[in-house]
């Protein structure tokens, strides 16, 4: 718990990268007891200083003042390393950063995000919006292909190759093109010769 936690802490501002499940939760964990700790002893501290100071309560303000400006400080710090370490935590369960505004959404956003939280560690997205997925996307300058399903086997030169069946789907004959593809219409998908 206390490595989480020292991990967290030294990577503050590292809003990239990933940060797996178990050290995520320890971190959590660390920062809640670190929290309900302060709060008792800052409560006892303050209380005895009403208790022993005047009546008037002067010294109680005073030490009130100096710890809820130095817990204000830390809280801030550590709001910010949490900040990150949720950021890494939702990359690493192969969701988009931008899922933490999911956050605030009212009455749902902050369960969802827990659930987002508990995802298990993922090199995949899980949601997939492009660019990241590592698959190759079409372009112009590439001929789309796909596989054709009745395609026959041919080891016969091209010139020579037979007209294929006729295809209960298209109702149509297919060809072989010089190029090699298989076509179903008067010209060749891959490279325009008219049907020969």
């Amino acid at each position: 718990m206390i490595d989480a936690l020292k991990e967290m802490l030294d990577r503050f501002s590292d809003f990239g990268g990933k940060t797996d499940r178990s050290k995520y939760w320890l971190a959590t964990l660390a920062i809640t007891i670190f929290y309900i700790i302060v709060g008792i002893v800052v409560s006892v501290i303050i209380t005895i200083c009403f208790a022993a100071g005047d009546d008037s309560g002067v010294l109680g303000l005073i030490v009130g003042g100096i710890l809820t400006l130095g817990i204000s400080i830390v809280s801030i710090f550590i709001t910010i390393a949490g900040l990150a370490m949720t950021i890494r935590r939702l990359r690493d369960a192969g969701f988009p950063w931008w899922f933490f505004f999911i956050n605030f959404v009212p009455s749902i956003g902050q369960i969802a995000l827990i659930v987002f939280l508990c995802f298990p560690s993922s090199d995949t997205p899980v949601i997939d919006f492009g660019g990241n997925s590592g698959t190759q996307s079409y372009t112009p300058s590439q001929p789309k292909t796909s596989p054709q399903e009745n395609a026959p086997v041919v080891d016969v030169p091209v010139e020579e190759a037979p007209i294929v069946e006729e295809t209960f789907e298209t109702k149509e004959a297919k060809w072989i093109c010089k190029c090699g593809k298989v076509n179903s219409g008067n010209f060749c998908s891959n490279c325009g010769s008219p049907k020969e």
